[in-house]
């Protein structure tokens, strides 16, 4: 019978060839287009405190350049990760968190990084300019977009919603303007989205709801104006949202307390109306609820069960009327609670959470007594 070593030996002629090429590729370091790019962005930049560029010198960019790293098998940079507050040893060699400053700008030539998956430029304060928006339209691999804490100006790139891998996107503390582009409920990947602390006008986009994977979903300390759309109700992943200090109009969608996975809900410091959804607060996942500062209004529904755990419950500052809940006496935790600068009344309940509250959770209302307050006369 003749042997069947001879059968084996085309394939793994062939595996042999490809490790070979694999490993000739590897070696070979990032392409010259790639180091050319990134050559032309650094000049764009400039950072002398910590030296993250001290090391961008010599032909192996793949290998020795500070964050930057590259795909072993096409030699092709596929992240570049710059920040300017992290405990890298690198960065911080005598063990304390690095804090730089860098200003310049964000060069066009990023976008000749055609193979990038992640572009992180973070927390350098003083880096200005637009986004590129080349960035939208020619990195088709981006997964991960983090730019926050700089100084950037300008509209979000209008054709951001061409990213589809894109995973998260945080832009978080800059100097943003413009509407959020409708193109961005597009991301399908998406899951995680910070926009806080810029100056973001016009709608939430009404189809946020098809953002199917979102988790989290930060747009605070904006001018955002309009309703909060009712779709948002629909983001069965949701735990965290924050529409804190905007210009929000209308009501709570009654919607938003369907949502399970919600954890964590800042609504304080606009101008909803209406009244709150019983359902939100028998959410039993929510443990932060911060609706303060609106103009909700009618009674705070009495739904809360042994299963509500609220870390943070705040409803101060709106135009709340009727009694103070008896069944909160019931919830199994209830560390901070403000119901002041409302239209109560009646008689605070006894027990707890009641007998670890001061006077300022109930103060300024219509006519409370009990508990903190005194006696009622």
């Amino acid at each position: 019978m003749a042997s069947p070593a001879p059968s084996l030996a085309a394939p793994l002629l062939a595996l042999a060839a490809l490790a070979l090429l694999a490993s000739a590729s590897a070696a070979a370091g990032c392409s010259a287009t790639d180091r050319d790019a990134l050559l032309a962005i650094r000049a764009a930049l400039s950072e002398a405190h910590l030296g993250v560029f001290s090391s961008w010198t010599g032909s192996e960019c793949c290998t020795n350049w500070y964050g930057v790293s590259c795909d072993p098998s096409t030699g092709r940079v596929a992240d570049l990760t710059l920040r300017g507050e992290a405990e890298d040893p690198v960065m911080a060699p005598a063990g304390r968190p690095a804090s730089g400053v860098m200003s310049g700008y964000i060069s066009d030539a990023v976008c000749r990084l055609d193979r990038l998956s992640s572009l992180i430029l973070a927390d350098w304060k003083q880096i200005s300019g637009a986004i590129p928006p080349c960035v939208a339209t020619s990195l088709p691999y981006l997964r991960i977009l983090e730019l926050p804490g700089n100084r950037l100006t300008g509209e979000i790139p209008q054709s951001i919603g061409s990213l589809s891998r894109l995973t998260v996107l945080n832009l978080a503390d800059n100097l943003i303007s413009g509407a959020i582009p409708s193109s961005i409920t597009s991301l399908a990947s998406l899951k995680h989205l910070d926009l806080t602390n810029n100056q973001l006008t016009g709608r939430i986009p009404a189809d946020v709801g098809s953002l199917a994977m979102l988790s989290r979903a930060l747009l605070g300390r904006n001018k955002l104006s309009g309703p909060i759309p009712t779709s948002v109700g629909s983001l069965t992943r949701l735990a965290d949202l924050d529409l804190a200090e905007n210009q929000l109009t209308g009501a709570i969608p009654d919607n938003l307390g369907s949502a399970h996975m919600l954890t964590s809900l800042y609504l304080g410091s606009n101008r909803i109306s209406g009244r709150i959804p019983a359902s939100l607060l028998q959410n039993k996942g929510v443990g932060i609820l911060n609706l303060s500062r609106n103009a909700v209004e009618g009674a705070i529904p009495d739904v809360f069960t042994a299963q509500s755990y609220f870390m943070v419950l705040d409803l101060s500052r709106n135009r709340l009327t009727g009694t103070v809940p008896r069944s909160l006496s019931a919830a199994a935790y209830v560390g901070h609670l403000d119901l002041s600068h409302n239209r109560l009344c009646g008689t605070i309940p006894t027990g707890p959470p009641f007998d670890h509250l001061d006077a300022a959770s109930f103060a300024s209302n219509s006519c409370l007594c009990g508990g903190p307050l005194g006696k009622c006369t």
